[in-house]
């Protein structure tokens, strides 16, 4: 029995660990199944899609459904299932196991819901006129017993098959932990309870296998990796002790850093480790209201603990469009993070996701919200579409001129010495710039625009201190790709 997995990823950069699991797994249990992958993004035509699968011709044909590729799942799907009315067509992932029936999918033969290794292999075997048996090596379930490591040689051997990126240009994904002990009524880790974990021997031979063929960015996908202290801090430990050029990725949450952890953060070699941390909100009847249990002053006194360390980049995420948020108090909440000086800021905007307590209870709150993948928040009670556009922008605005650490010196000056204010501060940025293509704009023009912005604003001899400090830095002077094209983070500094 052919089975083919097809893996549509948002970017070439991006290589997901599901079909891997899903044929590390089925490798092990389904003898009579010849299980490939085929990697695409969704930036590949339909057509090139289409015509992977119908010259592998399998009799299976398997997709992971995700928000980003739904669209481009349906399309294909719906075409290979004329061209090969036989192939049995199998569809899982979040996108489709809320759906109470396939009615949005009418080509597909099965729906997976929830964790697909075991249900995919089960399916399979019946599908080949066969028995399931209970192949897992331990009597008691769990990750770490019932599934198959999926990093196989296959798996490193098709970074050269030339469609993906190399392992060395990756964001390697790695899951040491499956689940959340924390309900958030926006996340998809609270539709299912319980945290699955593999056992620490496993997880430092793998990192360490990973680091050894090549991996330069390990993007750890545990939902809260530190929730357990012990275990967080022994994986970290384990890191610190690798000699290796590898960085690694962690979501985390700031108010669970205790001593110990913070210790072996700060002895990190710069560079080794990245922390993503969702605030989403400083508003303490916001957190409560979507269950997010944050104890907000240790979170900001570890926040300004790990920042000060100056080794370990730090990435913060603000929700957008949550309840009781109003526009004002989350204007205040990115004035505070953006005080911190953290490398990066995300200013996003809620969505519903599907099988979500919020998505449920959308009519509690007034929200109205896009029908389509990615389920966009477009309004409820506490903010209007306007305010949501404004922040919208201003978070454009954050990525372009404070996430890529093109302007520290400038943003510096104009936040502190201009408007007081970073949100203020980056919604004039804003609207001074207009409806320009930002993504366009080359190092230059971003260097003469920035001088006018400043300028504008009552910047004197100051202002263009700061531009010129800003693209000197590394010996390069202004227009000529120094500071003003480098990628370093986005701290504020003086002019």
């Amino acid at each position: 029995m052919k089975v083919l997995l097809l893996d549509i990823s948002a970017k070439h950069i991006h290589k997901s660990l599901a079909p891997w699991y899903l044929k590390a797994y089925c490798d092990r249990s389904v003898p009579q199944a010849e299980v490939r992958i085929r990697e695409h993004t969704v930036n590949d035509s339909a057509n090139s899609i289409i015509d992977t699968i119908y010259t592998e011709r399998p009799d299976v044909l398997g997709f992971s459904c995700y928000i980003w590729n739904i669209g481009a799942v349906r399309e294909t799907a719906g075409a290979v299932k004329a061209l090969l009315p036989d192939c049995v067509i199998v569809l899982g992932g979040p996108e489709v196991s809320f759906e109470a029936e396939p009615a949005q999918s009418p080509f597909a033969d099965h729906l997976i819901k929830g964790p697909g290794e075991k249900a995919f292999a089960e399916l399979l075997l019946r599908l080949a006129g066969a028995a399931a048996e209970d192949s897992s090596p331990c009597r008691e379930p769990g990750m770490g017993c019932e599934t198959p490591s999926p990093f196989t040689q296959s798996f490193f051997d098709s970074f050269a098959e030339g469609r993906m990126a190399s392992i060395q240009n990756q964001l390697v994904y790695y899951e040491s932990s499956r689940g959340c002990p924390f309900s958030c009524s926006y996340c998809l880790s609270s539709t299912f309870s319980g945290v699955q974990t593999l056992p620490l021997e496993r997880v430092f031979h793998e990192i360490d296998l990973l680091a050894a063929n090549g991996a330069r960015m390990v993007k750890f996908i545990d939902r809260t990796f530190n929730a357990d202290k012990r275990r967080a801090a022994a994986i970290l430990r384990h890191i610190l002790s690798m000699q290796t050029e590898c960085a690694f990725h962690f979501e985390a949450a700031a108010d669970l850093f205790d001593d110990e952890l913070l210790a072996v953060t700060e002895k990190m070699p710069a560079g080794r480790m990245q922390l993503e941390i969702g605030v989403q909100s400083l508003n303490p009847r916001t957190l409560r209201a979507v269950n997010r249990e944050t104890d907000l002053d240790a979170a900001l006194a570890n926040l300004r603990k790990l920042i000060s360390f100056g080794n370990t980049r730090i990435h913060l995420d603000l929700i957008a469009g949550l309840p009781f948020e109003t526009p004002a108090g989350f204007k205040d909440g990115v004035d505070r993070c953006l005080a911190l000086r953290p490398h990066m800021l995300q200013v996003g905007v809620l969505k519903m996701l599907k099988g979500t307590k919020i998505r449920e209870e959308s009519a509690k709150y007034g929200y109205l919200y896009h029908q389509e993948p990615p389920y966009q928040v477009f309004q409820n009670e506490f903010m209007s579409f306007d305010d949501l556009l404004e922040i919208r922008r201003v978070g454009q605005i954050v990525d372009r001129f404070y996430n890529k650490g093109v302007f520290p010196h400038s943003v510096g000056y104009a936040v502190n010495e201009l408007f007081g204010s970073g949100y203020t501060c980056f919604l004039e940025l804003g609207k001074f710039f207009g409806s320009g293509g930002i993504r366009n704009l080359s190092p230059k023009n971003a260097q003469d625009f920035m001088l006018r912005f400043l300028r504008a604003h009552g910047g004197g001899a100051k202002a263009e201190q700061a531009v010129k400090a800003d693209c000197l830095i590394g010996g390069k002077g202004p227009g000529r790709g120094g500071r003003c094209g480098k990628k370093s983070g986005g701290s504020f500094g003086g002019p």
